[in-house]
């Protein structure tokens, strides 16, 4: 069974703003479906990328510290 979470769901599940989730979205960092005028996004999909989705270290991806 799939299980499908909006927005601000998905924002409390990653801790950030439903604002955010919204720019991941439009980014294509997090998928989701436009249900009316409301996105919502599979409950596995948004523990993907609080796994996955953020990247640690230097913006930029400098692995050399030069």
């Amino acid at each position: 069974m799939m299980i499908m979470v909006t927005t601000k769901e998905a924002a409390q599940i990653l801790g950030v703003t439903p604002v955010r989730v919204r720019q991941l979205i439009k980014d294509g960092r997090l998928v989701a479906e436009k249900r009316g005028r409301d996105h919502l996004l599979e409950d596995r999909e948004v523990q993907r990328f609080k796994r996955h989705g953020r990247r640690s270290g230097p913006k930029g991806g400098n692995l050399n510290g030069r």
